[in-house]
């Protein structure tokens, strides 16, 4: 491990006192005494808590913080100025952070916002407070949530009426006097790239510094966490200079939800030869990169980009508003889409049975997903469940569809191709473990039946049903202040890591002054079973031999933050009771 010398760093401090400081440094070296290296400061300011709900003896709040942008960023609205995280705490617990017994602090996926961490958050505190322990969850929200398009949902949950917002994004209904500008280009986004990796690591510690100003409370307190993507971003955290210190000198420890916490995959900074060889190439490179970014050359956001892009994500949103706001009702979702390439292909991949329905876009016969009638909660279904949708990414185990005839999908694969040796464990990350079924009346209403209520289902079982689709409903129905999926994901915080993992530790990366420090402190695994991460990134890049690592039977990838808090066993969510057991080996 290379070694760095930890310097003091007098932040932000006056002439007045750090003259001060000086003298008394000064004195105590005079008297024989060790001086102290001085707190930093944290650069938030104006702290604001706003109530949002109280449910089963929790707590969930809203925390922000004014945090501003460097003075040469690209114009951007007030609020993205501002950082901030949902808390969640029990009623009978500390008011104050600071005297919590640990604080989870939770970095979000890829595209998730805040709202994503909503079911685990809520189990974790819940389960630790049935164990006797008065913890808090902090589910951040990445400072690129200050550009999600809220308005329509806010306005929807008011009226009750779900096609207002749908009307508003997509067919230029007025609200309050308002007509929806339109989605967000690349080109009208240049905010985000003062927005990566060394912005998003930068933003979790000013959080922490400020809420809990002593280090020696800090590193006893936090337990540092991350689900998929935000479980690298968390490694990244843990080796980045801060003051000083690495990172992980912020932590007591480390979660990983299927996902892995390094910022050295590979261990390239282990052999020093590598390190030089791969900075020397990958550094350069980086920086073009990045000033592509700033030229506009590179895109933004995955924009126009079927099933990841703009659109994509708010139509899973808008699937989850109506769902939450008129369950049993049958969808009129789909009608009030327009036409266009982005949506249709979107619609298409995620429902497609076969090759030939999915090359024909339905016209061999099957027909799209358009033709046939859902209610609302159906049709959620149908775009996030296991047995129902073609793209991983967005699978839980919510239940299964009803009310008519369905056929095993095949489309892109069937979902007994990944019991295969060795090739099967990537086919996973397609279309998932499950066999997946699709409609084929086209006039009868399709139905669901939620978790809970699938036993007899010929296409899964009870022990595979792990999410409430009520929760996914509700959570993603949030408008302000933090939504479900994020609007529009800053591509520069992906490429920060690539250029992280391939070996860059200059340029942009040049606060990442620290390797395998997270490896120092005890750490949590908990792997989906139903997910393929185990079996690739697990088996490559394997966890700390002293790690404690679970195993969570039944679960999908995003299941792992998104279970339901009690399981069709009768017992409470796995990820969340096993990490509040983990956190409270912690001393």
């Amino acid at each position: 491990m290379n070694s760095v010398v930890r310097s003091a760093a007098l932040r932000r401090r006056g002439s007045t006192a750090m003259l001060a400081s000086a003298l008394l440094t000064a004195g105590m070296m005079h008297s024989g005494v060790a001086a102290a290296d001085p707190e930093p400061v944290s650069a938030a300011t104006d702290r604001q808590e706003q109530a949002l709900s109280t449910r089963d003896g929790i707590a969930v709040s809203y925390v922000s913080f004014a945090l501003p942008l460097p003075a040469d960023a690209p114009p951007h609205p007030a609020n993205c100025d501002r950082v901030g995280f949902l808390r969640y705490r029990p009623v009978d617990g500390p008011e104050t952070s600071a005297d919590a017994d640990h604080i989870v602090i939770q970095e979000q996926g890829l595209g998730g916002g805040a709202m994503n961490s909503d079911s685990v958050a809520f189990n974790t505190v819940h389960s630790a407070r049935a164990l006797g322990q008065r913890i808090e969850f902090w589910a951040l929200a990445r400072r690129s949530a200050c550009l999600d398009e809220n308005e329509g949902f806010d306005y929807a949950l008011r009226s009750g009426d779900y096609l207002d917002a749908v009307d508003y994004y997509f067919n230029g209904k007025p609200l309050d006097g308002k007509v929806f500008p339109g989605f967000r280009t690349s080109a009208d986004l240049a905010v985000l790239d003062s927005m990566g990796l060394e912005r998003i690591v930068r933003d979790q510690y000013e959080i922490m510094l400020h809420e809990v100003p002593e280090q020696a409370q800090r590193q006893r307190r936090f337990v540092c966490t991350g689900i998929s993507l935000g479980g690298l971003v968390t490694g990244f955290f843990s080796d980045w200079d801060f003051d000083g210190r690495p990172g992980a000198d912020q932590c007591a420890a480390f979660a990983a939800q299927d996902s892995m916490i390094t910022s050295d995959a590979a261990a390239i900074q282990n052999t020093p030869i590598l390190h030089d060889i791969t900075n020397a190439v990958v550094g350069p490179a980086d920086t073009v990169v990045q000033a592509g970014f700033r030229a506009g050359v590179m895109p933004r956001v995955f924009g126009p980009v079927p099933v990841l892009g703009t659109r994509s994500f708010m139509l899973l949103r808008l699937a989850g508003l109506a769902a939450h706001l008129d369950p049993d009702g049958e969808s009129h979702l789909l009608a009030h889409l327009p036409h266009d390439l982005e949506l249709d292909t979107t619609l298409n991949y995620l429902f497609a049975p076969t090759w030939s329905a999915f090359a024909t876009n339905g016209d061999d016969g099957t027909g799209t997903i358009r033709d046939f009638r859902f209610t609302n909660t159906a049709l959620l279904g149908v775009l996030i469940d296991n047995n129902s949708t073609n793209f991983t990414l967005f699978q839980q185990g919510v239940g299964a569809l009803s009310g008519g005839p369905v056929q095993e999908k095949t489309f892109p694969n069937p979902g007994s191709l990944t019991q295969l040796p060795l090739f099967g464990s990537f086919l996973k990350f397609g279309a998932g473990t499950q066999t997946r079924v699709a409609p084929t009346d086209h006039t009868v209403l399709y139905g669901w039946r939620n978790y809970d209520d699938t036993a007899g289902v010929p296409f899964t079982a009870p022990g595979h049903e792990v999410a409430d689709i009520r929760d996914a409903a509700r959570q993603l129905a949030a408008g302000a202040p933090y939504a479900y999926w994020e609007t529009y994901f800053p591509l520069r915080a992906v490429v920060d890591i690539g250029a992280g993992y391939g070996g860059a530790r200059s340029g942009e990366m040049a606060g990442l002054r620290y390797h395998g420090m997270s490896r120092t402190k005890p750490n949590y695994v908990a792997w989906a079973g139903d997910s393929g991460v185990q079996a690739t990134a697990g088996t490559f890049f394997p966890p700390p031999a002293t790690a404690t690592v679970v195993a969570l039977p039944g679960y999908n990838h995003v299941d792992t933050i998104a279970a339901a808090a009690v399981q069709n066993d009768g017992t409470p969510d796995h990820s969340g009771e096993t990490l509040a057991r983990f956190i409270g080996t912690l001393r």
